[in-house]
């Protein structure tokens, strides 16, 4: 029904959901053998399937049912890690959206559930890139949620760059690759963008300053350039 209605690519649930106080992220959700047979149907289609898992049997039965890759990832152990890199598999593990900076700032029972859970999470998950990344693991950025200022804390990549830099002991280009290239790569789209290259779409952001040296430079784009066509140009953004 998802490839029917033009979906680009297919989203699993191998264990449930952090972000709702009634769910337990401990859980898995669909068997090995329901990914196996998605990523089976969206192969026919030339389609990708991305896991939601934070368990470490979710990780475990996404990865070798063959998804294209584990998003978040909180308890994913080392078996799998090494199998992420013999598979190619990319690590999506959102660690903005996993953090206080997502948190909801609410008293509710329900916003204290998850700020506590976020406390008992985020630790293994950073504990777990920093593995990743040491064992050669493709890392991607990513916000977890669109750029509406009430979805999640209204993250930007910007937000997951600069942890992947703090917790995942990537350098600071090996960061910004995590959102340009690597973003590109995990989408199958990196024939036509994600780096500078004569005849990729040119998709560009310009700062003042040295992103490299400042994280915070990449919340201050000055120049927003899609395929070729300026977007945003000046300060104020």
């Amino acid at each position: 029904a998802l490839m029917a209605k033009g979906a680009d690519v297919i989203k699993v649930g191998a264990s449930e959901r952090a972000g709702l106080a009634h769910t337990d992220p401990r859980r898995p959700e669909l068997s090995e053998d329901e990914m196996r047979a998605a990523v089976t149907e969206a192969q026919k289609n030339g389609l990708f399937v991305a896991a939601h898992a934070h368990s470490r049997e979710g990780c475990a039965s996404a990865v070798r049912a063959g998804v294209r890759s584990i998003e978040h990832g909180t308890w994913v152990d080392d078996e799998t890690l090494a199998e992420m890199k013999r598979r190619g598999t990319f690590f999506v593990p959102t660690l903005a959206a996993m953090s206080p900076l997502s948190d909801p700032k609410g008293d509710s029972p329900d916003d204290v559930t998850l700020r506590l859970r976020t406390q008992a999470m985020m630790g293994p998950l950073r504990a777990a890139v920093a593995k990743a990344h040491a064992m050669g693991v493709d890392i991607a950025a990513s916000t977890d949620g669109s750029y509406a200022d009430d979805d999640i804390g209204g993250l930007r990549v910007a937000h997951d760059i600069a942890l992947l830099r703090q917790f995942g002991g990537l350098s600071p280009l090996e960061s910004i690759t995590a959102a340009t290239l690597n973003g590109a790569r995990v989408m199958g789209i990196d024939s036509r963008t994600g780096t500078i290259r004569v005849g990729l779409e040119a998709d560009l952001v310009a700062y003042d300053g040295n992103p490299l040296e400042d994280a915070t430079m990449l919340f201050e784009p000055r120049l927003v350039v899609s395929d070729g066509r300026i977007l945003v140009e000046g300060f104020g953004l």
